[in-house]
């Protein structure tokens, strides 16, 4: 059963990738974009984003977020 939870976090979505790269673009003085609850998921799913407490903020990228985008930038 391992072996299948391991598939479906390494599996992304087109729509997961685009909200992550939106969220590493962000602008100073701008609000995070919103991201629908199946990409939130996909994105936490993977490990890719975080989230903090409630109340605490938005999502944040983590060290494999950012991996994965900087492997995405070199092909």
């Amino acid at each position: 059963m391992t072996a299948g939870s391991d598939n479906e976090s390494s599996a992304v979505t087109h729509s997961a990738v685009w909200a992550l790269e939106r969220l590493a673009h962000q602008r100073y003085g701008r609000d995070a974009p919103s991201l629908n609850w199946s990409v939130a998921q996909d994105l936490l799913k993977a490990g890719l984003v975080s989230v903090p407490r409630p109340g605490r903020g938005g999502v944040s990228i983590t060290l494999a977020g950012q991996d994965f985008l900087h492997a995405g930038a070199e092909l």
